[in-house]
């Protein structure tokens, strides 16, 4: 029996996308890439990091972030850890669902957080390949939201008529009656100052989490990256809807997007969406992926707009795992007695201990 484990960092760019491209088509999704994880180490997030499993010709891949726990002002007995995904869909990706190649991955990577002293892990499960199936059995999985993804197989003319009517309607008078424009942008021809202008005032519309205003630095590097694509709606050449969508094998994920608040009304998304499924058709690609609500309420007004254009959902699902019980134990203690205020907001979240 041939077994190994290995880690990656982004010094191993080239390794890691080898790696990743013997695996089956639909697991090679891009928010697995050092590329995409480059964002985020950038970004401030943590080292990434992926670990890589290999056994008779199998493998998984779990690419991750680790930060020290210490650093945060915290007194222990030596230099611990925690990691989580960046932001998007994390969780591993493998070549083999066996239950003994699962058992022996987790072997492994446990021993590794042990020798590590990993003390915490935090992941979004990717809700289309439904990899919360690989760690089922290992970690405490907990439903978070459902998403909305859209099947591109069937003729455009099918997928046309598979909109609600009011969506087509919407569609039909953004172009007709209202004029409204739409440009897709690739290799790196993109409207930056557009995009910022509108993604801020959106999230401050709906009082979105101050990490998800990211900065300029980071949208610079998002259209950097390979298969990303922009769509922007104007009026009169005033950009007033757009979206980043970033491309991967099968996949077209609708990531960062707003709508100017003034223009709501007119539903210049709803343009967005049905350019992103051309594209993905265009591409042949299997799915588009325009993902789920601004809150976890299954009447999320966000999710019923998605719900618009596609009735097939799936399940956006987390994983937590405490590694080293006794020392997040201790953590938490000190982050109460601190930092009570954090606590008391936090404390129903696995690494809450961070916010602070």
């Amino acid at each position: 029996m041939s077994m190994s484990f290995k880690i990656l960092t982004l010094n191993d760019s080239e390794e890691w996308n080898n790696l990743l491209a013997k695996l089956p088509a639909e697991q090679q999704d891009i928010y697995y890439t050092p590329e995409y994880y480059s964002l985020y180490e950038n970004y401030g997030d943590g080292k990434a990091m992926c670990f890589v499993f290999e056994k008779d010709g199998d493998i998984a891949l779990y690419p991750f972030l680790i930060n020290s726990v210490n650093t945060l002002g915290y007194d222990l007995d030596k230099e611990y850890y925690d990691i989580q995904g960046a932001y998007g869909y994390n969780g591993v990706v493998t070549s083999s669902y066996d239950t003994h190649f699962i058992n022996n991955f987790y072997n492994a990577y446990n021993e590794y957080c042990r020798k590590k002293n990993i003390i915490a892990d935090f992941t979004r499960f990717h809700p289309l390949i439904e990899n919360h199936l690989f760690s089922q059995s290992f970690y405490s999985v907990l439903f978070d939201r459902a998403i909305v993804y859209i099947d591109v197989d069937n003729p455009e003319d099918k997928l046309w008529s598979a909109l609600q009517t009011t969506t087509r309607k919407q569609i039909r008078r953004c172009y007709n009656r209202y004029n409204f424009q739409v440009e897709i942008l690739e290799n790196k021809n993109y409207n930056l100052e557009a995009f910022e202008e509108i993604y801020k005032e959106s999230m401050a519309r709906v009082n979105s989490n101050e990490y998800l205003y990211f900065n300029h630095k980071y949208f610079e590097q998002l259209l950097e990256l390979p298969n990303t694509i922009q769509y922007i709606v104007s009026t009169d050449s005033c950009p007033i809807s757009t979206i980043i969508a970033m491309k991967g094998s099968k996949i077209l994920h609708g990531h960062l997007g707003g709508t100017l608040t003034e223009y709501l009304t007119y539903s210049p998304s709803s343009m967005l969406y049905w350019e992103m499924i051309k594209t993905a058709k265009k591409e042949n690609l299997n799915y588009v992926h325009v993902g789920g609500g601004n809150t976890t309420n299954k009447d999320d007004k966000l999710l019923a707009f998605k719900k618009h254009f596609s009735d097939t959902m799936s399940d956006f699902c987390i994983g937590k795992k405490i590694h080293n019980q006794t020392i997040f134990d201790a953590v938490v203690s000190q982050w109460k007695h601190k930092h009570p205020e954090s606590y008391k907001q936090h404390s129903n979240k696995l690494l809450g201990y961070r916010e602070i």
